[in-house]
């Protein structure tokens, strides 16, 4: 009798001890080990967008049911079309294009709002091997302008069902050194061209690489690629040098991209083709996309949790206006964790060791009926003053005997 009552204060002693410990927060991983880069500092070759200096804090409640995927995914373009940069004069004379089979698409625009041009089907002539085709408008000018995208005045889309080989397009209304643009999509082809960045989001300090691919099927082929790689403000960071390697895709690499053209934007990839499947001749042409950490700043360590408030640690390497923000998450019935609020902070951050608050909402927490323990999960850090990301780490900050306070809020 007398053990169990011994086991009986202990276990008392024990809850009490543990439902008065003190709330913290720690780093599922340490920081250290999801540096953006080395800390920059000095002058950043971009312009400037945003020098508030107003601190800001706000969260806002998230469906407890959506799936959250925090995984950051290179996207890959998987490619059955190219692009043809002609005139006037060389379209009146016609022009060709390699074709692999099938209903082809061929999109004219011209580079110009000039109202003396006129593109209709009556106007255009196509040869597929030496026979003339029947052409069926698959969108006139007023069509495509209603999808939103930025077509120019007079362009055209005809559709026709080819055979592989080669298509002679002629326009007989086309005089002239007016620029034409001529956009070739084969839906039903074989052939396609895919390209990837090897990361959805590069270090300003880690060199580019890029993977593409022409192939049938699981069949790589061999082609002659050019490229190059853009800054968000258009400028060319560099021209891309492919290798093939031993899988047969082909890879090429920039050097790190620097501190110059990182703001307001994604990089963009251009990638083009030239490739012959026995006797058939491809061409085809690829785009993608990626971002760049500027790393003028990262987490440190340091968490301070109180008050329905999580301090986090900034060393600032580049003062400037820095936003965090991140998913509280909380348990459910069965331990799975389920979003309840996205939560975010802004403030001016002068050089050196800064923080940041990101608020806790006590109301958005009792309302989502979720329990201990909580996360903040894909939490990012953003350069405001140059609208560049800085460092994201999805696996977040873990809430340790965190309880919250409702009159805080109040």
């Amino acid at each position: 009798m007398k053990t169990n009552k011994l086991i009986t204060a202990l276990f008392a002693c024990t809850f009490i001890v543990s439902a008065n410990a003190a709330p913290k927060a720690q780093w599922v991983n340490e920081v250290s080990n999801n540096k953006a880069s080395s800390l920059f500092s000095g002058e950043i070759l971009t312009p400037q967008v945003n020098n508030n200096h107003q601190t800001v804090s706000f969260s806002y409640k998230l469906d407890a049911n959506e799936n959250l995927d925090f995984a950051t995914k290179p996207f890959v373009e998987h490619s059955k079309q190219y692009w043809l940069d002609s005139t006037g004069t060389q379209l009146a004379s016609g022009i060709e294009l390699p074709i692999t089979g099938g209903t082809t698409i061929i999109r004219i625009s011209p580079l110009s709002n000039d109202k003396s041009v006129q593109l209709t089907a009556a106007a255009i002539t196509i040869l597929n091997n030496g026979e003339e085709k029947n052409i069926d408008v698959f969108a006139d000018s007023e069509e495509l302008k209603a999808t939103g995208a930025m077509f120019s005045d007079n362009s055209i889309a005809l559709k026709v069902q080819t055979q592989a080989g080669k298509l002679n397009l002629k326009v007989a209304t086309a005089t002239g050194d007016m620029p034409f643009v001529v956009h070739v999509f084969e839906p039903q082809s074989p052939y396609v061209l895919s390209l990837n960045a090897k990361e959805s989001t590069f270090n300003a300090n880690q060199d580019i690489q890029i993977t593409t691919t022409l192939q049938q099927g699981e069949t790589k082929i061999a082609a002659n690629l050019q490229g190059y790689i853009n800054r968000p403000d258009g400028t060319v960071l560099g021209e891309l040098k492919f290798s093939q390697q031993a899988d047969g895709s082909f890879q090429a690499s920039l050097p790190a991209v620097g501190t110059q053209g990182l703001a307001q934007g994604l990089w963009q990839v251009h990638v083009f083709a030239k490739g012959h499947d026995q006797n058939t001749e491809i061409m085809r042409d690829a785009q993608t996309s990626f971002a760049v950490n500027l790393n003028s700043a990262e987490f440190t360590n340091k968490l301070t949790l109180a008050n329905n408030k999580l301090k986090i640690g900034v060393n600032v390497g580049v003062a400037g206006r820095y936003e965090v923000r991140g998913v509280i998450m909380g348990s459910n019935k069965t331990g799975q964790l389920q979003p309840i609020a996205m939560t975010m902070a802004a403030s001016w951050l002068a050089e050196g060791q800064q923080d940041i608050s990101l608020p806790i909402t006590a109301k958005l927490m009792a309302q989502s009926n979720l329990n201990a323990p909580y996360f903040i999960k894909n939490i990012t850090l953003t350069n405001q003053t140059y609208l560049a990301p800085v460092q994201k780490i999805n696996s977040g900050i873990k809430l340790v005997n965190f309880q919250f306070n409702e009159n805080i809020d109040k």
